[in-house]
């Protein structure tokens, strides 16, 4: 696959031979009957059963689907099925004339599925899956005018012209900038029919059913999710990520500085981006780490976290390890995870962590691999390197704002947006609910929005637009602290004004006032500014002020400085 092929070809086709054997080894030995590579005339050449490929299996079931009639509930079915074998980017690591070919005709067949996947669905009336499935395909692919009409008509099978027709101003003004042009006769078709309240053309309404919505895959190619409730997403748009350059280059260099390198948490309040600040880290230093990205997801912000154990068979799964092999125990597990990486280069992404019990049985891994963690608290473990994400810079806001709603419009009222940004208190998960909300109502002025949030009481209900709600992250920390720091925490919200600095608190009832500081620190919920002479400088931001003050009244006054 090489363009240029290196003067060490030979030596370096015999260890990728070797390699590639033990793997196969270990991913089938629960066959009975491991796949051999045999050379044949100067070639190597892997003798399997179609069934046992993944692109053959696709492609069958998705020539299945189109043999039966589009009507025909299966076919849906079969294509969601072959949609599902996906993980991440084919030939992900490889780079070469013919790999990049390659990749291209498989992603082009991949479009086509999706679209055909989209097409059936519609047929039988299920467009929530359609519109939420579609969103992360336009992602990838975000002037696929093919997927875009098929939004738009999901849309409006769910009632919800308003946001169809948001959506077809966003990728008008995006093809106008981009490539010069303005939507196709389709869509402009299907607009005009919209604004008609007509029904949109070749679909057929029939009755709607209520659809869960789907769990988000994992956005690093890797295990699935342990079972157990979904927590808040932190990124839910990740055409909104912005800035953090500074963040992103340390946590590369923490993750590639060498062999047996420390675990690299990042933490915050919630809201803040951590875990899309660690997919976008976990992308950029893949090449470091030749034997595959796993991400699992810990639920650390649930009710009820992921078990080790169980989070230990999922990776053990993804590594290649059938489950009949899997150990009873957790000690095993652990024992069989730290074998299986002791010779791959692999990075382990372990998302919303709950705690450091959890985490022990995970970190057992091989000297080459490295493990990036994100979690809401800042875990006490002086083996973890540690990086706090802070609120974005006045200039990043301004950009993700842009990146939502068009740069033209946020220049026409610019004042009215840094306003607005400082309102959000630089959380990502605000600006992105502030900036859904506008996106899907060109008709409004930033100006308007901004007098929405004029009033205190309105302000945190302005902080949630649709399946975003920045208040429930913070409830779920709110809910973990202790009374001590409960009562302070109201204290706080009650007497302090907005952006006001404090050093100590003096509240009634609880006996040791900078313990409880110190623990509203650790959850994220107050600030350390500095320390003032030996004695710390708190603030709050504006979004956790506004939360505390409408937990209880309080009566008391914070002690602040001269």
């Amino acid at each position: 696959m090489w363009d240029a092929p290196p003067e060490t070809i030979r030596n370096s086709v015999y260890t990728y031979m070797t390699r590639l054997r033990r793997i196969l080894r270990t991913a089938t030995a629960h066959t009975g009957a491991p796949p051999e590579i045999r050379r044949i005339h100067g070639s190597y050449r892997i003798e399997v059963p179609r069934g046992t490929v993944d692109l053959s299996v696709f492609r069958d079931l998705v020539e299945r689907a189109r043999a039966l009639s589009p009507d025909d509930p299966a076919r849906a079915e079969t294509l969601s099925r072959a949609l599902s074998l996906w993980r991440g980017e084919p030939l992900a690591g490889l780079d070469s004339d013919w790999v990049r070919r390659f990749r291209d005709s498989l992603r082009q067949l991949r479009h086509e599925a999706i679209a055909e996947w989209a097409d059936a669905e519609l047929r039988r009336g299920n467009p929530k899956p359609v519109a939420a499935d579609l969103r992360k395909a336009l992602l990838e692919h975000p002037l696929a005018e093919d997927l875009h009409e098929r939004l738009l008509r999901a849309y409006h099978l769910d009632n919800r012209d308003a946001e169809a027709l948001a959506h077809y101003d966003r990728l008008r003004r995006t093809l106008a900038t981009e490539l010069g042009v303005d939507p196709g006769p389709r869509l402009r078709e299907l607009h005009a029919q919209l604004l008609a309240s007509e029904s949109a053309p070749e679909t057929v309404a029939a009755e709607q059913v209520s659809a869960a919505s789907a769990v988000e895959p994992d956005p690093i190619p890797g295990a699935s999710d342990p079972p157990g409730e979904q927590p808040v997403a932190e990124s839910p748009d990740p055409r909104g990520f912005r800035g953090r350059a500074g963040e992103i280059e340390r946590l590369r260099q923490a993750l590639t500085e060498g062999s047996g390198v420390r675990p690299v948490l990042i933490t915050g309040s919630p809201g803040i981006g951590k875990s899309a600040l660690a997919v976008r880290v976990a992308g950029s230093v893949s090449e470091h780490f030749p034997d595959g990205v796993l991400r699992v997801e810990l639920h650390g912000s649930a009710p009820t976290p992921a078990e080790p154990f169980a989070v230990l068979g999922h990776l053990l799964s993804a590594l290649g390890v059938p489950a009949a092999l899997h150990p009873r125990d957790l000690p095993g597990r652990a024992a069989r995870y730290r074998a299986e990486l002791a010779d791959r280069r692999v990075l382990i992404v372990l998302d919303d962590a709950a705690s450091q019990a959890q985490l022990a049985p995970l970190l057992t891994v091989g000297a080459n691999c490295a493990v990036l963690i994100t979690s809401r608290i800042s875990l006490d473990d002086k083996g973890i390197r540690k990086i706090v994400l802070r609120e974005l810079a006045m200039s990043e806001s301004m950009e993700m704002l842009s990146a939502l709603l068009g740069a033209e419009r946020v220049r026409a009222e610019e004042w009215a947006t840094t306003a607005l940004v400082r309102c959000c208190s630089g959380i990502p998960l605000a600006l992105h609910a502030v900036g859904s909300r506008l996106a899907a109502r060109p008709h409004w002025t930033i100006t308007q929005q901004l007098g929405r949030m004029s009033e205190e009481q309105r302000r945190l209900a302005e902080f949630a637009y649709g399946t975003v709600d920045i208040r429930d992250g913070v409830a779920m920390m709110v809910g973990r602290l202790s009374p001590a720091a409960t009562r302070v925490l109201r204290h706080l919200g009650a007497t302090l004004s907005p952006r006001e600095h404090f050093t100590t608190v003096a509240v009634s009832g609880v006996a040791d006032p900078a313990a409880a500081l110190a623990e509203l620190h650790d959850a994220h919920l107050v600030t350390l500014i500095e320390q003032d002479g030996g004695s710390p400088r708190y603030v709050m931001l504006e979004i956790h002020r506004l939360f505390a003050k409408h937990l209880m009244p309080s009566t008391t006054r914070a002690a602040l400085p001269a």
